[in-house]
């Protein structure tokens, strides 16, 4: 089986000249919630060529980001900072995650609250070192045995969002440590390209890497 870490930044960002859908959930409506993202990406300055992950929703591939796109974002993200009127201590990781892909099915997408930095537990995950996952709320419980990691989220407190396509999924620990190293290179890749833009824009963030991806 392949297994997939995909990290993803949620780039959600209202404004008034462009109302969200009245319908929702935007895996149900996703015509009208792809409409409205691009419109509200672009409004904020955003390229038009990006393409979210799923239909209809907020996530997005770091990957596919342009650095005009990385300059918007970090732009957005430390608005108030950069403005001078709130502390850089008060920042917090590029909200996001996680998409962990197995086969071809997107077991598990980054729940609420979820961020960059959720890669530390998925590392204890892959090192056998950790029985639970945050990448938002709710979180599947997670079991591991003869070699293998299970997923469950039939016992979460809340309903997954969007719904877990399985009750449960069962990797192999060994595929799961390789796309956890996969997620890692794809990540320094990603805080490469923060630096050079962060230079080359003169924003001078501060300890740019450890304050969107990592957190302090």
């Amino acid at each position: 089986m392949q297994v997939q870490l995909i990290p993803v930044i949620e780039l959600f960002y209202l404004v008034d000249s462009v109302p969200p859908p009245a319908e929702g959930p935007y895996w149900e409506h996703r015509e009208r919630w792809r409409a409205y993202h691009e419109r509200s990406l672009q409004a904020h300055g955003f390229g038009p060529a990006l393409r979210p992950y799923l239909p209809g929703s907020a996530f997005h591939r770091i990957a596919e980001l342009s650095d005009a796109d990385i300059a918007r974002l970090i732009r957005l993200h430390c608005h108030d900072q950069l403005s001078g009127s709130a502390d850089w201590r008060q920042v917090r990781p590029l909200p996001g995650g996680y998409v962990l892909r197995a086969g071809n099915v997107d077991a598990l997408l980054p729940q609420c609250c979820s961020d960059l930095g959720d890669l530390r537990s998925w590392k204890r995950i892959a090192a056998g070192t950790g029985a639970y996952l945050y990448s938002g709320h709710p979180s599947p419980e997670i079991s591991q045995q003869h070699q293998t990691v299970t997923f469950d989220f039939r016992s979460a407190s809340e309903a997954f969002s969007p719904p877990a396509p399985q009750r449960s999924v069962s990797v192999p620990h060994s595929a799961l440590t390789r796309a956890v190293q996969a997620a890692e290179r794809e990540l320094r890749i990603f805080a490469a390209r923060l630096e050079l833009v962060n230079a080359e824009q003169g924003l001078k963030v501060p300890g740019i890497e450890a304050l969107l991806i990592h957190g302090r």
